[in-house]
């Protein structure tokens, strides 16, 4: 279950600001960084023990409600694994409390996070005897994590960031005493990004077995088919608008009416205190309306109609939809993700846990699932006790909303129609993206805050290989700068759009060391890579003339020679990286590699080539415009570095 995990009491104590800690200022605990996502609640109705290796893990049988160490009876016989996790733990819990109470967690969470811990401890225990509270197996506990999230993603969360929260402690409080690699890489385990991508709602959509003619059949039949049938037929061949794209006062009756809003356009939305109880509502324009303004948004964005200056039209697909909405059944599939889309997608900046629109999407996404969720959890009486009504009931009047419409239905569960879980899970990978981004930034933004001083400045040099004339650049970077930040200087000193596969290597191909981002789920021929997120470049490269590799997109197999010139003195935090030198054009994405490029260019400067006004218009290359090889745009690049602080 999703939704009532979601729906708590926000950490206490977070702070609002992520900007980061002054070096001089002094340090304190930091917040947990599980306040990005923990929302892991006392009620998730799933047992809070990890399957043990070599067994079927169940669902426990038994509602649990509040905190599961309170409600869990209490066992008479302790376990030999229990007992070794206890002994382990027992002693250094007391001190990560008083961390974490001065870091501003809420004791009810802090609860919840040690309750999480033990249960890793005892499954640990069954494979490592002798159970070291302050150094932890790298491959043990990847192991339980994965047996975790087999069981149920929810449950691979919440262990995940409550480890997390456990090993800043350690880290912080210098109570770590395994190697600093291994901290390192249990740290990138469970972290931030790790925790929204094995989160993502989009995964819990359980997705039918429907052809496409079977979906479009069942969603014609969908109260918002219908409504939206009714307003293109309403629409006919064409209906005048206001100077703003809007329907004239005199429409709106109507219009609203094809959506079933019993409304009326008038000089003056003032309530008429003697008006029946069903008299129309009186509005001023059909922005006042928002369901109207919903189903004309979506008619537009799935292009629909059509609308120009005072006049809207519908399109030729909105004839085929108004003519056969069964028979149309991608344009009904693009019309239910545009609905979804309102109901999941903030606008704006947001904050994956307090935004309404992520804990909406956490309740559609329980409801495409193959368990979908009680209705009681949102509408039951017990809800408006509960210290998370306010949230509970906000979240209950947009599934309300939603189901008025036919996108998800209310029984004894909430449960989103089949023929609706694909277009919802396309809304659904959007937030998930930008959740992900979110977290991506935070992480960024942690480790800057607590980065050490430098020690030196690099000068690097670095070429895309294989092109004529040379195309390189000259960066100064800190010289312990990670792998995956030098990835993204990279990115931003020859305009890539980082939409490929990357990787940094140390020799050759066959013999070299490769470094790449950490996924778990690639496909790598013979050894995979190693992970490049918490590898210093000067612990690759040390003196001048010193050399590795940096390939983008290996089909189009860009190679970068990144080469040490110089070591200078450290720079001033937030200085860095420093562009001071390059030369020719960088190519442009997906051109087929250095030949490739050096081809588009030769074509798009001789006209009598058969290609050139292909390879122009591919290009982009406007009339009277040429790519000079040779040219360097420095105020450019210096402006895409701008972003990077390091």
């Amino acid at each position: 279950m999703i939704i009532m995990c979601h729906l708590g009491t926000p950490i206490q104590g977070r702070p609002r600001s992520r900007r980061a800690r002054r070096r001089d200022s002094p340090r304190r605990p930091p917040p947990p960084h599980a306040a990005i996502r923990l929302r892991l609640r006392l009620r998730l109705n799933l047992t809070v023990s990890v399957p043990r290796r070599n067994h079927v893990a169940k669902k426990s049988q038994t509602s649990r409600s509040g905190n599961p160490a309170a409600s869990a009876k209490p066992k008479s016989v302790l376990s030999f694994t229990d007992a070794v996790a206890q002994r382990a733990l027992d002693p250094i819990l007391p001190a990560f409390r008083a961390w974490a109470d001065a870091a501003g967690v809420d004791p009810e969470q802090l609860d919840w996070l040690c309750e999480l811990l033990m249960n890793f401890f005892k499954n640990y225990a069954q494979s490592v005897p002798a159970v070291d509270a302050s150094n932890l197996e790298v491959p043990m506990t990847a192991k339980i994590l994965e047996s975790a999230g087999e069981f149920h993603p929810e449950m691979r969360l919440g262990i995940g960031l409550a480890l997390n929260t456990y090993l800043q402690f350690l880290s912080s409080t210098l109570a770590w005493t395994g190697t600093q690699n291994d901290l390192a890489q249990l740290l990138h385990m469970t972290g931030p990004e790790r925790a929204a991508a094995s989160s993502a709602l989009s995964k819990y959509v359980a997705l039918p077995q429907l052809t496409p003619q079977e979906a479009g059949a069942a969603r014609a039949e969908l109260v918002f088919v219908q409504r939206a049938v009714a307003l293109l037929a309403w629409i006919g061949e064409g209906r005048k608008l206001t100077d703003s794209r809007l329907l004239l006062r005199k429409d709106i009756a109507e219009a609203a009416a094809c959506v079933g809003m019993n409304a009326v356009g008038s000089a003056t939305s003032r309530h008429d205190p003697m008006a029946a109880p069903d008299a129309p509502r009186r509005v001023t324009s059909m922005v006042e309306l928002p369901r109207l303004m919903q189903y004309w948004q979506a008619l537009i964005d799935a292009r629909l109609i059509v609308v120009s200056a005072n006049h809207v039209k519908a399109s030729r697909i909105g004839k085929q939809l108004r003519t056969n909405p069964a028979g149309a059944e991608h344009d009904t599939e693009v019309l239910a993700y545009f609905l979804y889309y309102d109901f999941v997608i903030p606008y704006g900046a947001f904050d994956p846990e307090e935004s309404i629109h992520a804990l909406v999407a956490m309740a559609l996404a329980d409801a495409a699932s193959n368990k979908p969720v009680e209705a009681d959890t949102l509408f039951g009486p017990s809800i408006l006790t509960d210290p998370r009504a306010f949230q509970a009931v906000v979240v209950g009047s947009q599934i309300r909303q939603a189901a008025e419409e036919g996108l998800v239905e209310i029984g004894a569960h909430i449960v989103v129609p089949p023929a609706l879980r694909s277009p919802l899970a396309s809304a659904l990978r959007l937030l998930d993206d930008k959740t992900e981004e979110l977290a991506a930034e935070a992480a960024a933004q942690n480790r800057a805050a607590t980065r050490a001083p430098s020690e030196a400045t690099y000068q690097l040099k670095i070429q895309v290989d294989g092109i004529t004339p040379a195309v390189w650049r000259r960066v100064h970077v800190p010289a312990e700068i990670a792998l995956d930040e030098l990835h993204q200087v990279i990115q931003r000193l020859f305009a890539w759009e980082d939409r490929h596969l990357h990787e940094f290597r140390i020799g050759d191909h066959t013999t070299g060391v490769h470094y790449a981002p950490d996924d778990p789920e690639a496909d790598h021929w013979g050894t995979p890579p190693l992970d490049e997120r918490n590898v210093p470049l000067n612990s690759l490269l040390s003196a001048p003339s010193d050399a590795m590799h940096y390939q983008y997109d290996f089909g189009d197999d860009w190679e970068h020679t990144i080469t040490l010139e110089e070591v200078l003195p450290a720079a001033e935090p937030g200085k860095l990286p420093q562009l001071t030198e390059g030369a020719g054009h960088a190519p442009q994405e997906d051109s087929f590699g250095p030949h490739g490029w050096m081809d588009k260019v030769a074509t798009s400067r001789d006209a009598n080539h058969p290609e050139h006004r292909n390879i122009r218009a591919w290009l982009g290359l406007r009339k009277g415009q040429d790519i000079d090889p040779d040219s360097f745009d420095a105020a450019a690049v210096k402006k895409r570095l701008n972003g990077l602080a390091l």
